[in-house]
């Protein structure tokens, strides 16, 4: 069966779910029965992608000039990515579309639909459904995870039962009207049931590629939960796991910028499923991410050894495809994931063996991640583990650029520690515009058209 007919499928389902009770098929078409079909579900190419880049604009990481030939600059920008830039009360106007908010439900429907209905399909064992709905769970718990922390407040247990986080749509009726927010509590609540369930269920190694969920992944994910949830253990114990059941990295030593007059194609650094650290794949919608879109910015880019570090002898350059740069380009041309690999497990593990452990083990994973990334790595030593914590804190920073929501997730949950505080400048045209810790503009605004047509959702006030 082809994969554009079972989407198909999927939305007349979706579409006439309020009256399945006439049990009527649209003649030529195949709705989904078999679980082959459900499973097919999970190759549809809109779950191949997830998040999006334009949350880094609210960060520390970038640097945009007025005009620039290379990148464009600041004026090239679409108008939401230049207020968030100059940190704006308002991002999006009315005519304006959120794609993280759009295509996140989007796929949240998809997972729904094999969720709801996969254990009731023919052809395959229970265990065999079982998995399908675990990888549609593991899914769904994905998407929620990145919406609460780009649309809320970050979790606070003094205050998540109470902090309106996002819509949680669990079912695969789109036709329900005036829409409200759950609470923090409640979609983190959602988001655990869904991994504990998946993480049981899982396969151990993916089926065919890692686009498709495995068991590291269902432990990875609730490592990376637990660690937003400030619940060191249990954010420990999970990443342990998941590395027990895969703890490859890749040496990207022996990589090279093969061609620097290319654009596509300048570095051979392997990437997607030929890439062994990528556990789970999801591509970001402009698939090669952030790449060319920014400069690393000085603070960031004070962090990397220029003259050993792989990570930013190869990801950014002062030269491509003809044009010299005043500034560190990040230009990589790698389809980013985002989603999960190895690397962030290992750092998720040293963050909390630093928090609540040991300082020696923290700096442990730290340097068997930096001996695959540093030439002649000197391994570090940490004299305390609030030292540890700032080395890995900086690690992670050096080895997730650009990635998704990652950084900005990152300075919502340090803010809360005055040790990590920071206060962010952007400068444009010689104007400086400030994002100070704390600030309501941290969190992304719903978008005006979910706004309008859901009277009673709670807006986020920037």
């Amino acid at each position: 069966m082809k994969i554009y007919q079972l989407c198909l499928c999927v939305c007349l389902v979706l579409l006439a779910s309020c009256d399945d009770y006439l049990d009527i098929k649209p003649k030529g078409v195949v709705i989904p029965d078999k679980c082959e079909d459900y499973e097919s579900l999970l190759n549809y190419a809109q779950l191949m992608k997830a998040s999006d880049s334009y949350p880094n604009y609210l960060t520390d990481d970038v640097f945009l000039p007025y005009e620039d030939d290379l990148t464009g600059g600041y004026v090239s920008l679409v108008l939401p990515n230049q207020r968030l830039y100059t940190f704006d009360s308002e991002v999006f106007g009315d005519g304006e579309s959120d794609g993280l908010w759009e295509y996140s439900y989007n796929r949240i429907y998809t997972y729904n639909v094999i969720i709801e209905d996969v254990m009731g399909s023919t052809q395959a064992t229970e265990e065999h459904k079982k998995q399908v709905r675990a990888e549609a769970l593991m899914g769904r718990a994905f998407e929620y995870l990145t919406l609460v922390n780009a649309y809320a407040k970050h979790y606070d247990p003094a205050t998540a039962d109470t902090d309106p986080g996002v819509p949680l749509m669990l079912d695969k009726n789109i036709n329900k009207t005036n829409l409200t927010r759950a609470t923090v509590q409640s979609v983190y609540d959602q988001i655990k049931a869904d991994l504990d369930e998946a993480a049981l269920n899982l396969p151990e190694k993916p089926v065919l590629n890692a686009f498709r969920a495995s068991k590291p992944v269902g432990y990875g994910m609730l490592a990376r939960m637990y660690l937003y949830m400030g619940n060191y253990e249990k954010a420990l114990e999970n990443a342990k796991i998941a590395l027990e059941h895969n703890s490859t990295l890749l040496n990207i030593l022996p990589y090279k910028v093969t061609d620097p007059e290319k654009w596509i194609g300048r570095i051979n650094v392997p990437a997607r499923a030929d890439n062994p650290e990528n556990i789970y794949i999801r591509l970001a919608p402009w698939v090669f991410g952030m790449t060319l879109n920014t400069y690393g910015s000085e603070d960031l880019m004070a962090l990397y050894d220029k003259e050993k570090d792989q990570r930013y002898l190869l990801y950014f350059t002062r030269y491509i495809g003809g044009y010299d740069c005043e500034y560190d380009a990040w230009a990589p041309y790698i389809y980013a994931n985002m989603a999960m690999s190895t690397p962030e497990i290992y750092l998720i593990a040293a963050e909390c063996e630093a928090r609540i452990g040991s300082k020696d083990k923290a700096m442990e994973y730290i340097n068997t991640l930096r001996d695959n990334r540093i030439f002649d790595n000197v391994p570090l030593v940490a004299g305390s583990n609030k030292d540890a914590l700032k080395m890995v804190l900086d690690e992670r920073r050096r080895e997730l650029t650009l990635l998704g929501c990652t950084r900005l997730i990152d300075l919502k949950r340090l803010n809360r520690e005055p040790e990590f505080a920071k206060t962010i400048v952007h400068e444009v045209n010689g104007v400086e515009y400030k994002l100070e810790p704390n600030s309501p503009k941290y969190i992304l605004p719903i978008p005006p058209t979910v706004l309008r047509f859901n009277p009673d959702m709670v807006p986020n006030i920037r």
